[in-house]
């Protein structure tokens, strides 16, 4: 069969399997896709050249002509909240993987056969894995209202000495001696598929504060056999600039989104940590929304953001 009748067909097949709204057909050699990332509430749009030599002797060209957001017209903004928006970018080494992905599938995958459908469904899950996230909506400041920036007595967390009732298997946590250790408080469990996301929260003002913090947690036997210990501090200097770090221990790219929902909250001199004990169950992407909720309700209990909100 010659290459532009493979082509065509391609694109037919496309069209019913994506749907004919996520195909615009400039002319017969070209054509946009509109991707939907369903996991990210998200959709890219690659625009795809098919060279004379497509599919026999060379892989289709691509090019990125944008991505959409659609978490916020998808879920309601309740009154009172923020939808925080989300940088969906392709970054260079991005693009490079994919390029190299699409030529991979092309001549190993597909043996020098139409590859488009086969490259965007990989596509999909390479993109969860690197964009944000949709976050849950930001409470915006009521006027007049300062958060206490102390525990509520009446409510205890997790480290709270407390009446010893109700103190969890992880806590509470040895303070170092005359308040050396940054006082430390966490959310509730949130639990899927017996996997447990447990966050803790702590002021800190510098890097050794932050070392004394998850040096602490770790002398817990629990916390310190957990699958994954993700960490996440930004501190204001006194210069004025921001020193900010994070730690995936070993779940990748989950420091990094941890890290950007301390940016998104502007939350300063604060270390979030978000220990998982992994069930036995793969969670997906479903597994880095877990771990942001967790550290925000780690970042809610403890009251530590201040009038930042």
């Amino acid at each position: 069969m010659a290459n532009r009748q493979r082509q065509q067909d391609e694109i037919l097949a496309l069209e019913a399997i994506l749907g004919a709204a996520a195909v615009d057909r400039a002319d017969g050699a070209s054509f946009v896709l509109h991707v939907a990332v369903n996991a990210m509430e998200a959709q890219v749009d690659v625009r795809f050249h098919l060279p004379d030599t497509y599919p026999s002797d060379s892989p289709p060209v691509f090019e990125w002509v944008g991505a959409r957001d659609v978490s916020a017209a998808a879920r309601p903004q309740p009154a009172g909240f923020v939808l925080p928006a989300r940088q969906l970018a392709f970054s260079e080494a991005m693009s490079r993987a994919a390029a190299a992905e699409l030529h991979r599938a092309w001549a190993e995958d597909m043996c020098r056969d139409v590859v488009i459908f086969a490259w965007v469904t990989w596509l999909e899950g390479y993109l969860a894995e690197h964009w944000p996230l949709p976050l849950d909506p930001i409470p915006l400041p009521r006027d007049g209202a300062r958060p206490d920036p102390e525990p509520s007595r009446a409510h205890p967390g997790p480290f709270s000495d407390g009446d010893g009732a109700d103190a969890p298997p992880w806590g509470p946590f040895p303070d170092g001696g005359s308040g050396a250790v940054p006082v430390i408080y966490s959310g509730e469990p949130l639990e899927l598929k017996k996997s447990v996301f447990l966050g803790h929260v702590a002021r800190v003002r510098s890097v050794r504060d932050v070392e004394l913090v998850r040096s602490t947690l770790l002398q817990n036997r629990r916390i310190a056999e957990a699958t994954h210990n993700i960490m996440a501090y930004r501190i204001r200097l006194d210069n004025g600039s921001i020193s900010q770090d994070n730690d995936d221990d070993g779940e990748t790219a989950a420091g990094r989104r941890l890290a950007y929902l301390l940016q998104l909250l502007n939350a300063e001199n604060v270390v979030v940590v978000v220990t998982r004990w992994y069930g036995g169950i793969q969670l997906g992407p479903d597994r880095f929304k877990l771990i942001n909720n967790a550290a925000r309700e780690a970042l809610d209990a403890s009251r530590l953001l201040g009038d930042q909100y």
